[in-house]
């Protein structure tokens, strides 16, 4: 893994001698149908910057492709024009951000901390930061734009490309073993918390240039679609899809750092509420306070995920498909046991702590502790889970049909050195990439 590191993809040596021509504007669609960021709900198309194939950003970065998009950028196939006209050129990918978005500058910040941590450790090369950044100027003011080196797809995607969703187990624990190594180079040498570890936030590197090459060589013959929305800004279609696998020479990459935590000192900690619902650690929902540890845990909720496409957790949402955390912890209780009595008596101590600044849930409720952000409490003054009623006839074991034999029982012993409640007992990823179940078997000459 040591000098694995994804590069830019130069394409001119594979395309053509001659520069890659603009592709030619798509088809356009009716205005009234809703393409990708307005799908949002809360889309204002005065946030967005306008972009469009051909224009060249900061005299140097030319979008081409789009191909992604969030409630808060777009992210575009671009060319790099730096350089000279004989050299082949690089593709980019070019993350363009919204003017209101308050977290570009602290992931460029956190990106650069990442970057000039220790560039020797093995970890380093499998998290993916900005190559560099700028801003662009447009109708709504200024837009934050960051480079990276272009990837093939996430993880959520990437696995589609297998029979039944599922990747083949040994490059599985490849990428479990290669995810808890670069989590060690963020905790260890970066003292960061990722917070919001899903399979949408590990991408997967191309395989071969040819992959990116026949990509952009398709969009000649069927670019993107088009509309014009009712302010007048133009929106196109994206294009992800790379086709189908040529090899499994692909590397994971952590990605994604707009709400990662620093946690400069060993008594620093995170209260406010952090991670996907199905993957929060107990420490954040009971608010006892995070640090690196809840990486941890979320990485072990993900593991069911990867190996079986499906979640661990079946059912920590109400009738009204709201995230209910007192399932969400009697799921916890049926899988792992009640929390140890230290856990209990932190929580109570933490119960009527008031956060530094209120925080605004999704019912546009403003909550000024976890116990009223998740709708406590949970435990009695003698420890005992308020709704016992709730705890489902289930155990951790009975989760693990995909495996038998030894295999189960190494991963079950994976899951519960990261599954634990205390933080504190659970091993550290770095010592989790050495786990027996991650390793690849010997096979004898």
């Amino acid at each position: 893994m040591n000098n694995i590191r994804p590069s830019i993809p130069r394409l001119s040596a594979l395309l053509r001698k001659k520069p890659f021509p603009m592709p030619s504007p798509g088809p356009p669609l009716p205005p009234g149908i809703l393409v990708d960021e307005e799908i949002s709900p809360v889309y204002d198309s005065k946030y967005f910057y306008p972009a469009k194939p051909g224009e060249v950003l900061a005299d140097r970065y030319q979008p081409l492709v789009k191909v992604g998009w969030g409630m808060s950028s777009t992210v575009w196939l671009a060319r790099d024009l730096q350089g000279h006209i004989e050299e082949a050129e690089n593709i980019v990918a070019l993350k363009i951000v919204n003017n209101n978005a308050s977290s570009a500058g602290h992931e460029r910040e956190v990106e650069e901390h990442i970057s000039a941590a220790d560039p020797s450790h093995r970890g380093r090369s499998l998290v993916r930061t900005l190559l560099e950044s700028f801003e662009v100027k447009g109708p709504g003011g200024s837009y934050p734009c960051l480079v990276y080196s272009p990837m093939r797809e996430p993880l959520s995607m990437y696995r589609w490309r297998f029979g039944d969703r599922k990747m083949p187990l040994p490059l599985i624990k490849t990428y479990i073993r290669a995810l808890l190594t670069g989590l060690d180079y963020l905790h260890k040498k970066c003292r960061l918390v990722h917070t919001d570890l899903k399979l949408e936030n590990i991408m997967v590197s191309f395989e071969d240039p040819t992959v990116l090459a026949d990509f952009m060589d398709s969009q000649l013959e069927k670019p993107m679609a088009f509309k014009i929305d009712s302010t007048g800004r133009p929106v196109y279609q994206s294009h992800s899809d790379f086709g189908p696998l040529k090899s499994l020479r692909s590397i994971p990459q952590l990605v994604d750092f707009g709400l990662a935590t620093r946690l400069e000192e060993d008594d620093d900690w995170g209260v406010w509420p952090i991670q996907p619902d199905h993957y929060r650690a107990p420490e954040v929902i009971l608010g006892n306070g995070w640090q690196m540890p809840a990486d941890v845990w979320n990485l072990g909720v993900l593991l069911w995920d990867m190996i079986e496409g499906k979640e661990l957790f079946r059912h920590i949402y109400d009738q009204q498909g709201r995230y209910d955390a007192k399932l969400h912890i009697a799921e916890i209780i049926a899988l792992l046991g009640p929390p140890p009595p230290e856990i209990i008596q932190r929580y109570q101590y933490m119960r009527e702590y008031s956060w530094p600044e209120p925080v605004r849930r999704e019912d546009d409720r403003v909550c000024e502790t976890a116990e009223e952000y998740f709708c406590g409490p949970f435990f009695d003054n003698n420890g005992r889970f308020l709704y016992e009623e709730l705890i489902p006839d289930r155990k951790l074991g009975d989760s693990v049909s995909f495996l038998e034999g030894d295999e189960r029982e190494a991963f079950l012993d994976l899951a519960k050195s990261m599954l634990v409640w205390h933080p504190d007992a659970r091993k550290t990823a770095g010592e989790l990439a050495g786990h027996p179940f991650l390793q690849p078997k010997q096979t004898s000459a």
